[in-house]
């Protein structure tokens, strides 16, 4: 009888990942339900931690991960993604939240497309590649947007135009989406000071001079940033 109690404690002390769907928009923004949905996740636990699959709504998988704690979003193991096709897409490695050895990036017709080298999560080296399998020159994936002169103009426009409503001091930071071509959109107050200040914040960013926008695999994206702006 013993035996039989600690067996039902130990089945309902189980997390429930992998009895559990999760339904996303396309912008991966979770949903009560499949309705409206682009994707859905799975979770299994493993002694490592958690691993996720995630699947286009008709049952393709487009990526796996692995956790070592997903509360915390730390990678640790293989994450692969897939083309809608089912062609793979990436395959790279993570140890303890830190890219590590190679990462490879193939286009759809399974040429790779580029390969970058990590160490405990610092670049090394790449390349890239055409269709053909032609190595071309280098370029970086990921490209952050960038105000035009950097960021210290930036913070020069900022202390030009921003007039304080009050005496607050502290710091607002803001989110914002900077958009291909270089206006910036979907403001979102993370930290904030009052309402008057959070308000000068957003109207000095809403009239700023358009941006360099980011990239993604050498085109023009969307992108999502982050900046602080400190009232002294």
């Amino acid at each position: 009888m013993k035996k039989l109690v600690l067996l039902f404690v130990l089945l309902f002390s189980l997390p429930f990942y992998g009895q559990k769907k999760v339904y996303y928009t396309l912008e991966f923004k979770e949903l009560p339900t499949a309705e409206g949905a682009t994707y859905f996740s799975t979770y299994e636990d493993t002694k490592e931690g958690t691993s996720r699959t995630t699947y286009f709504i008709d049952g393709t998988k487009r990526n796996y991960d692995q956790f070592s704690n997903f509360k915390k979003r730390i990678l640790n193991g293989t994450s692969e993604s897939w083309y809608k096709s089912g062609a793979k897409e990436l395959t790279s490695f993570f140890v303890k939240g830190k890219q590590e050895g190679e990462l490879t990036r193939y286009y759809e017709n399974s040429q790779i497309k580029r390969t970058e080298n990590y160490k405990n999560g610092e670049f090394i080296d790449g390349k890239c590649f055409d269709q053909n399998g032609i190595e071309i020159t280098f370029f970086p994936y990921h490209v952050k947007p960038e105000f035009p002169g950097g960021i210290q103009e930036f913070y020069r426009y900022i202390g030009k135009n921003f007039k304080s409503p009050n005496n607050a001091k502290g710091r607002i930071k803001v989110d914002f989406i900077v958009e291909t071509d270089g206006s910036l959109r979907d403001f979102k107050i993370m930290e904030g000071l009052n309402y008057d200040m959070n308000v000068e914040a957003l109207r000095v960013l809403f009239n700023s001079p358009l941006w360099i926008p980011g990239k993604v695999d050498g085109k023009d994206s969307r992108v999502k940033y982050s900046i602080p702006i400190t009232i002294k």
